[in-house]
C-alpha cells in the first residue's frame, strides 16, 4: 500500500478558467495560490485553496473538442464537497450571491447536506458534520 500523506488537490476542468477560479473566491471564499498560463490554449490554470488552507483545488481547461456537459449527471456522478460548521449561514450566504440550490438542506443522519452547482453546472455539496470523518 502508498503511503499516503494528505490530498494534494483535485483538478476540475472548465471552459472559462478565469470565470470559475473568480466564483470559488468570490461565493465559496477560497483564494488564488497560484496563477500560470497554458500557452497550449492560451487558458489560465489556478490551484485555489481553501478557506481553512487545507485543501486545493486544480482549475484546468476544457479541452476545446470535448462536448461533455458537466451539467449532465449521467454521465459521471462526480462532486466536491466542502465542510462548513453552520450551513443555516452558507445557505444565505450562497443564496445571497445568486447561487441556485438543488433543494433545501437535507438530514441524513446527524449530518446535513446542500447541493448546489458552480456556473457552468458542475455539482457541489455542503456537508455540516456532527462528527469529523
Amino acid at each position: 500500500m502508498v503511503k499516503i500523506h494528505s490530498l494534494e488537490h483535485v483538478a476540475v476542468a472548465y471552459r472559462d478558467t478565469d470565470a470559475a477560479a473568480k466564483w470559488y473566491c468570490d461565493v465559496l471564499g477560497f483564494e488564488i495560490a497560484l496563477r500560470f498560463n497554458n500557452p497550449g490554449n492560451d487558458a489560465n490554470i489556478y490551484f485555489i485553496r481553501d478557506p481553512r488552507g487545507t485543501g486545493h483545488i486544480e482549475i484546468i481547461p476544457m479541452p476545446g473538442d470535448d462536448d461533455t456537459q458537466l451539467a449532465d449527471i449521467r454521465t459521471a456522478h462526480v462532486h466536491l464537497a466542502f465542510n462548513v460548521d453552520d450551513m443555516d449561514e452558507a445557505v444565505a450566504v450562497l443564496e445571497s450571491k445568486g447561487v441556485k440550490l438543488e433543494g433545501p438542506p437535507a438530514r441524513a443522519g446527524e449530518n446535513i447536506l446542500l447541493f448546489f452547482r458552480d456556473p457552468e453546472g458542475a455539482p457541489l455539496q455542503l456537508v455540516q458534520r456532527a462528527k469529523p470523518l
